[in-house]
């Protein structure tokens, strides 16, 4: 009888769950690409699971698993782990109190089953020679499977078990795949963030932090203990990963790739095409973050807004998704967007009282405000919680009970009022009214494809005009082999779109110049010899619109300034400052305060007109042609701040609503003029250090050789020229006297951070 010996196999790490394959690259000279085939599983915290203990044991982040001063991995494929992020947020949301019994889910990491060379840490540029053969029923195997091994029995480095099933292998049904840990390194490819923070979890619980290329990380992670983290229910942390490997890439392969290139064009693949979840999204999808759940019900609420309203403010108004980070509205129907509500809401609430003074930037950072002590106090919170959950309650750390309970109030105490100026402040109006009659027009001439583009889907208009470039640039680079002209005639169709849908939109801007000017007394003034509104006024309006009206910093003064001030009276009324005042009625003073912003923002009269062009654009030219607009030195831009206006400059613009608010219930006046004369201090000290600063550069002085005529000039320059702006507002008068006061009082650099290269005669 013959003696049959059986080869011990080395594969000691056996996994299952479904098998699939991608490509990746391309080698020189027209070489093929590489098939990748990966096996989706998961790894989680069950270690009722052995594979689970084994496979976070073989698991390590590329720092930990090759020398980056011979390999170059870190720009082979990824950047180093920033260990602050993934203990300060990547594991806490695994180790979530608020969800403890909730399955936690991050998108697959990837790993690369990369070989390496026998006894050391070395990769291997390929695998073993790599055969694919059908194996027949043996042992505990029940049916044959389809076997793809990378090197013989007894020193494979990996092997996939697909079982066949009516002469076909499965691709889901029981699929293995075996690795060999000890000639393998499993390479995280993709998320090693992600991987990190369930690396550090299992380690502190199994206390393998002492390899010496693990212990420098050791400590950012010792805040989760051992004790702490056996709290959690740590059976329901599964989280998926993809392993991959190139079974191509063997040592009979002869194109011009290796492992280390196919690593980095796995990452590569992963990472070109995908997209940053936006700011904007972030904020308005964030469940952990009580200013955007307040800010939702915002949302809500104008959303709710339809034919009925009073008021033409719709949702389609508020840009709920931008690209990135920025903040610049970008959707023509758009007044407003989840940034600028995000932000008011935010310094509603967070704000201590003391982060806006005069017109200085707002001081502080809101985003690591965690407290809500002044929100609680704002909302009477400790009242309507208790004082045991208003003790407890964080801005990232409250229960759906307690956030709909503040909500309501917030809703009637700040919430409305962001609505009501978005509603009632007239250059909101006109926009959206306008809005409202393209959409009506668009309905008119039924016209289905432009509708949804400009008013159904903020993404909708992007996304139409990314395929319309990338259409038209591909026939350019000849990509299309077949069917060119039917593509071609699509390119044009596509080309035809967007010249109606700019077309819509600039009737939407000329309808909305013309509803903005359409109470003046006499409209020639601003209409052409068609009689339509002129194109200069078009344009001005837009630019009024762009950089000043769809700001966060202008909206943010617009409700925050009210807000701040009339709490600040609130409180001096209520430690009795004023005397035997009544109390304030928020509405009413409100009503008050939008009706004079509207009397400024939408002239009636010639002179109404000419101010509002001299406040924000330039000197009037011809009396009979407002449009012709020469440079001035007297517009608020030119006075006030010269540069860019982020949104924590704010006050600016605070400040020139002061100078128009003139509200009537004595507490709110006081502290109205008081704050106005501040204001005024500083800009006036800012302005004159900008001139005296000019002059110096100009003359070769210093300050201090200024001869006493000098300092009376620039005086005077200054004066004159803030005068200039004021009366143009059609404010008070300037006190020449308070104004000398002003710049033995106030640092000029502390209040507007003057551009000393900017020139007088500077453009709004």
């Amino acid at each position: 009888m013959a003696l049959r010996l059986r080869r011990e196999t080395a594969l000691d790490l056996t996994l299952e769950g479904t098998v699939g394959s991608f490509r990746v690259g391309a080698g020189s000279g027209g070489s093929r690409s590489l098939e990748v085939k990966y096996l989706l599983t998961h790894v989680g915290l069950n270690f009722s699971t052995s594979s689970n203990d084994k496979l976070l044991s073989a698991l390590a982040p590329v720092r930990e698993i090759f020398d980056f001063q011979t390999l170059d991995f870190d720009e082979i494929m990824q950047r180093d782990i920033d260990d602050a992020r993934v203990s300060a947020e990547l594991v806490p949301y695994l180790l979530d109190e608020q969800s403890k019994d909730m399955i936690k889910l991050f998108p697959p990491i990837v790993i690369v089953v990369m070989p390496i060379r026998e006894g050391r840490t070395q990769p291997e540029s390929f695998y073993p020679e790599v055969s694919v053969e059908t194996l027949e029923p043996e042992g505990d195997r029940e049916h044959p499977v389809l076997s793809t091994r990378s090197g013989s029995v007894g020193s494979e480095v990996f092997q996939f078990e697909q079982p066949i099933d009516d002469g076909r292998p499965l691709t889901s049904d029981l699929v293995r795949l075996k690795l060999n840990t000890h000639r393998t390194r499993l390479v995280i490819v993709d998320g090693q963030h992600r991987a990190m923070a369930l690396l550090a979890i299992y380690r502190n619980l199994k206390d393998q932090w002492s390899d010496e290329r693990r212990a420098p990380f050791k400590e950012y992670y010792s805040a989760w203990t051992k004790n702490y983290i056996e709290r959690f229910n740590l059976n329901e942390i599964n989280l998926p990963v993809l392993l991959c490997t190139i079974p191509e890439l063997d040592t009979v392969y002869t194109g011009d790739f290796d492992m280390k290139k196919a690593a980095r064009s796995i990452f590569l693949t992963l990472n070109k095409t995908a997209r940053q979840v936006s700011d904007a999204r972030n904020k308005l999808l964030d469940d952990n973050d009580l200013i955007s759940f307040l800010m939702r019900r915002t949302l809500s609420h104008i959303k709710e807004r339809d034919a009925r309203s009073p008021h033409a403010l719709r949702i389609a108004n508020v840009e709920l998704d931008q690209e990135g980070s920025r903040q610049k509205i970008q959707t023509p129907v758009a007044i407003t967007g989840v940034p600028h509500i995000y932000y008011m809401t935010e310094h509603m609430m967070l704000d201590n009282g003391g982060t806006v003074r005069g017109v200085k930037p707002r001081a502080g950072t809101f985003y690591n405000r965690t407290r809500l002590d002044d929100l609680l106090a704002r909302l009477d919170g400790r009242n309507l919680l208790g004082a045991g959950t208003a003790d407890t309650i964080r801005r990232d750390l409250f229960t759906a009970a307690a956030a709909e309970k503040l909500a309501t109030q917030f809703d009637s105490r700040y919430g409305t009022y962001v609505i009501g100026a978005l509603e009632r402040f007239a250059p909101f109006d006109r926009h959206n009214r306008a809005v409202i009659e393209m959409g009506e027009q668009l309905e008119r001439e039924q016209d289905r494809q432009l509708k949804p583009i400009l008013l159904e889907g903020q993404g909708i208009g992007r996304v139409f005009e990314a395929h319309r470039t990338s259409l038209r640039q591909r026939l350019r680079n000849g990509y299309f082999r077949t069917d060119v002209p039917e593509i071609e005639a699509s390119s044009r169709r596509l080309d035809a779109t967007a010249t109606r849908i700019e077309d819509t939109v600039t009737r939407l801007r000329r309808d909305r110049a013309a509803r903005l000017f359409g109470d003046l007394s006499d409209k020639k003034l601003v209409r052409g010899e068609d009689g339509a509104i002129h194109p200069k006024m078009v344009d001005w309006c837009n630019r009024l619109y762009d950089e000043l009206f769809t700001t966060v910093a202008f909206q943010t003064a617009l409700v925050c300034g009210f807000l701040g001030l009339v709490e600040k009276a609130e409180r001096k009324l209520k430690k009795g400052d004023f005397g035997d005042q009544p109390p304030i009625d928020r509405d009413q003073a409100f009503d008050e305060y939008v009706t004079q912003l509207n009397q400024f923002f939408v002239p009636r009269s010639p002179t109404q007109l000419k101010r509002l062009i001299r406040v924000f654009i330039g000197e009037v030219a011809d009396d009979k042609e407002v449009w012709a607009v020469r440079p001035s030195n007297q517009t608020f831009r030119s006075v006030v701040y010269r540069a860019e206006m982020q949104p924590d400059q704010w006050p600016k613009y605070r400040y020139l609503l002061l100078e128009i608010w003139h509200p009537t219930h004595p507490g709110l006046q006081s502290i109205v003029a008081e704050e106005r004369s501040e204001c005024r201090a500083e800009v006036f000290a800012a302005l004159h250090d900008h001139y005296e600063t000019a002059f110096c550069r100009e003359t070769q002085k210093a300050k201090d050789e200024l001869s006493k005529d000098e300092r009376k000039a620039i005086f005077g320059q200054a004066f004159d020229t803030y005068s200039g702006l004021i009366k143009n507002i059609g404010a008070d008068a300037l006190d020449r006297r308070a104004m000398r006061e002003a710049l033995s009082q106030v640092p000029a650099t502390a209040s507007t951070e003057a551009d000393p290269e900017m020139e007088d005669d500077q453009v709004a």
